[in-house]
């Protein structure tokens, strides 16, 4: 009598065979999990780029811009009241706290001025003149003739000044504006400033 020899196939011996089509279909599952990941990597990065940026602009350049606001407000406030308020043709020089040389900058305490839109290099002319000054990436105000400042500046200031009507019997008013601009910012805010101040000056200070 024959004896029927019996052979462990594959999967009785405990190994498992991958026929071509499952190899398929686990590559292809893998490369679709990739593409996935890949896309949300790509989405978490512009969102830490934007992340950066508005800490770039809410920490560091408001900081500053703080700063430079309130150090011009004070300067203005420490004008004196009587003689930057006259014309400007006889104002002394200490009127003038643009840094900028040129014929028609000292306008002192006069009405006049504006906080918008940005002017990014000195002004030849315009509302802008005599108030306004441009500051280095250091906050170092940038003097001189108009002529001799190059180059875009880091920071902007610009201030308005307006005359109130006084209370009966009160003192003279001046309510002052400035508004820094920072055109060093990751990004910067769309043209308007990253901070902007109010104070009033009266007479007798």
């Amino acid at each position: 009598m024959r004896e029927s020899v019996h052979r462990k196939g594959p999967r009785e011996e405990g190994t498992v065979v991958l026929r071509p089509s499952a190899k398929g279909v686990t590559l292809l599952e893998t490369m679709v999990a990739l593409a996935i990941a890949a896309i949300g990597l790509g989405g978490l990065c512009g969102v830490l780029l934007q992340a950066t940026a508005t800490s770039q602009n809410q920490g560091k350049e408001r900081t500053r811009a703080t700063i430079y606001a309130q150090d011009k407000i004070e300067k203005l406030l420490s004008l004196d009241f009587a003689g930057c308020s006259q014309f400007a043709s006889l104002q002394p020089a200490a009127c003038n706290t643009t840094g900028i040389s040129d014929a028609g900058w000292t306008e002192g305490l006069l009405a006049g001025g504006e906080v918008g839109p940005v002017q990014t290099t000195c002004a030849a002319s315009g509302v802008s003149v005599g108030y306004m000054d441009l500051l280095d990436s250091n906050g170092t105000q940038l003097s001189g003739s108009c002529s001799r400042i190059s180059g875009p500046a880091s920071y902007v200031r610009m201030w308005t000044i307006t005359d109130l009507a006084p209370f009966t019997g009160g003192p003279a008013l001046k309510q002052i504006t400035v508004a820094v601009y920072a055109e060093g910012a990751v990004s910067p805010l769309g043209g308007k400033p990253i901070v902007e101040v109010t104070s009033v000056l009266s007479n007798p200070q």
